[in-house]
């Protein structure tokens, strides 16, 4: 599995399978957060995209932000948003993570989901669980 740093030129050029990936994201999530959102948050450096690719064939979208712990000072690599087709690509998403936090010296990944599904998949990767609650006024 590689991921593949997207552009914002090449955001625009594949908009239907972008703006469909995160809308399916959203909608999993029960967030209500928009594909024009997160691209304006990748023309700002607030994020960053990539495509995940298998053997050559796109599978997914991975949306990663990053930040300097306020407490630790650690540097953390955060999963925003990550959309897959396919069976089972989790694990082989770990070791491009663990990869790309290698090679940009980040201290610690961590994972923004509400979903139940990934509960036991980071369990099992040795991920320490938290809890955020939200409430929108």
């Amino acid at each position: 599995m590689d991921i593949v740093p997207q552009t914002t030129n090449m955001l625009r050029d594949d908009w239907d399978y972008f703006a469909n990936a995160i809308k399916v994201v959203a909608g999993k999530t029960d967030e209500c957060f928009t594909p024009e959102q997160v691209y304006d948050a990748a023309v700002i450096d607030d994020a960053t995209v990539f495509h995940v690719m298998e053997d050559g064939v796109k599978r997914g979208v991975l949306v990663l932000t990053d930040h300097v712990d306020m407490y630790t000072r650690k540097s953390v690599l955060h999963v925003d948003m990550v959309y897959l087709t396919g069976p089972s690509m989790l694990a082989g998403l770990y070791e491009s993570l663990k990869a790309l936090a290698d090679v940009h010296g980040f201290n610690q990944v961590e994972f923004r989901s509400p979903r139940k599904g990934w509960f036991k998949y980071l369990s099992r990767a040795g991920f320490k669980a938290g809890a955020t609650f939200s409430k929108e006024f």
